[in-house]
């Protein structure tokens, strides 16, 4: 007699390229699978070498684990259908495959009884690594499909992926218009391209060593700004004016005493909670402005 498959997916969207194509397990684990067609359900199992298509939810009920890996645009109508389709949440694991979404965006089913979790790769570890946020249950759940010999997964406890999400913020969104920055100025000193993406990639090595060593304290405010504003101003206005508008709010950054340490038995959601600065708003303004002036 065969095992009752205990997974169920809900997907959309174009999943050739998905991580669970890599979940190797899957192909053992996965039932059902609905999708916003019979069809479209039909060609993900396929896809995937795994599951079989569904018209409805009805399969769902026996599964013990739920996977939704749809465009994040798509999450909440799917929410609403799952939610009335008479499923009995209470025991099960709910899981969402999203790069930016995280468990807060399940709190219907939480509130139904299921344990619920987010699962993403981590960009840069060529799908090796995986991010795991949500309750414990559905985090074990996750783990069992994710995990391999070579294949890790990095927890965190529910609703602190935008912690996560953040820090990738800090070293890609907001890294750019910085490193544009350097790129500019270093052309317009007669610099070559390829030497300067190699000077630029030995001073991001080295403030990155520096934090690790020393944290905070190992910031050094740079010599003869004032000279930099005038060259840079004369070049490329609108390079200066983000040069230092970022000088200043970093300076404002470092100025800041540091958090105290959690105290025992205080609420982890106090210390989670980060106030933003009101001028990290004018930076993001800057920085928005200075790309859009080069496209």
């Amino acid at each position: 007699m065969k095992r009752p498959k205990s997974v169920a997916l809900v997907a959309g969207g174009n999943l050739s390229n998905s991580s669970l194509a890599h979940f190797w397990l899957l192909s053992e684990m996965l039932g059902p699978v609905k999708a916003s067609s019979y069809r479209l359900a039909s060609r993900i199992a396929n896809t995937l070498g795994a599951g079989h298509p569904v018209k409805d939810y009805r399969e769902f009920d026996a599964c013990r684990l739920v996977l939704l890996c749809v465009p994040d645009r798509a999450l909440p109508d799917v929410i609403v259908d799952l939610c009335a389709a008479g499923i009995s949440w209470l025991g099960k694991s709910v899981v969402l495959c999203s790069a930016s979404l995280g468990s807060g965006h399940l709190r219907e089913f939480s509130a139904r009884g299921a344990c619920i979790a987010s699962l993403s790769a981590v960009p840069g570890f060529s799908d090796l690594l995986y991010l795991l946020e949500g309750d414990k249950p559905a985090i074990r759940e996750s783990r069992r499909l994710v995990e391999t010999r070579e294949r890790r997964s990095l927890t965190i406890e529910r609703d602190l992926k935008p912690l996560y999400l953040a820090a990738l913020t800090c070293t890609g969104t907001l890294l750019f218009p910085l490193v544009m920055t350097a790129m500019e100025a270093l052309r317009h000193a007669g610099v070559t391209s390829t030497l300067s993406f190699n000077m630029i990639e030995k001073q991001l090595n080295k403030g990155l060593r520096a934090y690790a060593r020393g944290g905070r304290r190992a910031y050094t405010r740079p010599a003869e700004l004032a000279s930099q504003l005038r060259a840079l101003s004369a070049a490329d206005p609108a390079l200066a004016r983000y040069l230092e508008k970022s000088y200043q709010l970093t300076q404002q950054l470092l100025e800041q005493p540091q958090p105290v340490r959690q105290r025992a038995g205080a609420s982890k959601a106090a210390t989670a909670g980060i106030r933003p600065l009101s001028a990290a708003v004018t930076e993001s303004n800057y920085a928005r402005e200075l790309v859009t002036t080069r496209r």
